[in-house]
């Protein structure tokens, strides 16, 4: 079977804290009346409180679940449970035929899936004269915006910026309300960004005034978007907020690699469920950012568990150095793989300014390093390489004690989303083992 999960790889794929320990309560063979699998799934029968037992499986092929019981959540605690004792223990479920309801839904999947590969893409003709009416619309639009904006953002600079913290609750809210009527969501999201900084550490005078500088630079962009190359223009179009579809990026050109899943963030927005995935090509050395939405009550396209590898087909959406991509094809592999680190940190920073260089907007740049330690240096925690380099990091402090149980103390490589004050650490390899942790702040 290909499916080798471990527990921190399976907590990555519950909706909440709560389905997590539901489902570690299922975890036992007493509360399966069936264990099954056959080289395609996994599936079982549930006692609940109820006479009829719940119906349950998961596809191991490309992870997903499905259950007969009335929960909204997915996967569900019964999921979940069944993937944990499977995880703990293979030899209850024993090998079978599929029954009529196991195979009748993953042929569905199938089913689904290759009317998605063949789907045409629409014939409709396109009315590009209303076409071209609609998008200078917008592009006037977002320009009343834009000198709106600097307005604000010059006002702001002559009452100086050392009494923003004590307004930024409020401050950032109108004129973000405003960039959003002008059809700029990019400003808006980068007002928004501005206003949840830490105002409370030392460091929120450097993020403050480097994220004021990056909006003004993105607005003067767009007001000389005519004098810039094609790719410089659609980055700039994408960082404002326009869109781009989906048809046009899987007609892009395609990336065939063993992605490897290096982190996974979720999180909620206007009630729809965001699944934010890092991912690494094996054999091309790109990262690739994959992000899944879905409505409560509805299962993701793709699954991914954090630490596994995937055949996979990905297509990049335009822009200058961009990372966000969509996959074509996606399968999980039998092969586990180690991606490719930086020897120390001096090269990884050679990495970031190399990604800076290239996009001055680029956020959160992926960063893999090796032969790190936990250190602190001035009440500032940090990692430090084998030439006593050092490196401000971030993490949850149940991070921390997590990779100081493990290691030892011991070098250890890992994951960064790196910025240039300080740099976050969201998983890690010891000794070829992969960690990852829930996110607590979600």
């Amino acid at each position: 079977m290909l499916l080798n999960l471990t527990e921190e790889q399976i907590i990555q794929l519950a909706p909440d804290a709560a389905s997590v320990k539901a489902g570690k309560g299922l975890a036992t063979r007493a509360k399966w009346v069936l264990l099954e699998h056959s080289d395609r799934a996994i599936w079982g029968h549930c006692q609940g409180s109820g006479k009829t037992p719940y119906q349950t499986v998961i596809d191991i092929k490309n992870v997903a679940f499905k259950c007969s019981c009335p929960s909204r959540k997915f996967p569900c605690k019964h999921g979940l449970g069944l993937l944990f004792l499977y995880a703990a223990q293979a030899e209850p479920c024993k090998e079978a035929n599929e029954p009529e309801w196991v195979t009748s839904w993953l042929s569905k999947r199938e089913e689904k899936a290759e009317k998605k590969e063949q789907k045409t893409p629409n014939d409709t003709p396109v009315d590009e004269a209303a076409q071209a009416k609609r998008q200078a619309m917008r592009h006037q639009k977002v320009l009343n915006g834009i000198d709106e904006l600097e307005i604000w953002l010059k006002d702001l600079l002559r009452n100086g910026l050392i009494n923003i913290p004590e307004r930024a609750y409020t401050l950032f809210d109108g004129i973000a309300r405003r960039m959003v009527d002008a059809q700029a969501p990019g400003l808006a999201n980068r007002l928004k960004a501005i206003q949840e900084i830490n105002f409370y550490e030392e460091s929120w005078k450097y993020k403050l005034t480097d994220q004021l500088g990056k909006l003004y630079l993105l607005m003067k962009s767009y007001r000389n978007l005519d004098l810039q190359p094609e790719e410089w223009q659609q980055e700039i179009r994408t960082q404002i907020g326009y869109p781009q579809a989906k048809e046009d990026v899987l007609a892009g050109e395609t990336i065939t690699d063993q992605w490897l899943v290096l982190h996974k963030r979720s999180q909620k927005i206007n009630e729809l469920n965001n699944d934010i995935y890092w991912l690494y090509g094996c054999r091309s050395n790109r990262f690739a950012i994959y992000l899944s939405f879905t409505a409560p009550g509805t299962l993701a396209e793709f699954n991914l568990v954090p630490g596994s590898t995937y055949d996979g087909k990905l297509c990049y959406y335009k822009g200058v150095g961009s990372l966000r991509a969509l996959f074509k094809e996606c399968e999980l592999s039998e092969k586990a793989v180690t991606p490719h680190f930086c020897a120390n940190l001096q090269e990884a920073t050679a990495r970031y300014r190399e990604a800076l260089q290239q996009n001055p907007f680029a956020e959160n740049v992926p960063v893999l390093v090796e032969n790190l330690r936990l250190a602190v240096q001035r009440k500032q925690l940090c990692v430090q390489d084998a030439n006593n380099e050092l490196i401000p990091v971030q993490m949850q402090d149940i991070t921390r004690t997590d990779i100081l149980s493990a290691t030892g103390g011991k070098p250890f490589a890992a994951f960064f989303l790196a910025d240039a004050n300080c740099w976050e650490l969201n998983s890690m390899w010891y000794q070829s083992d992969y960690y990852i942790w829930r996110d607590e702040r979600n």
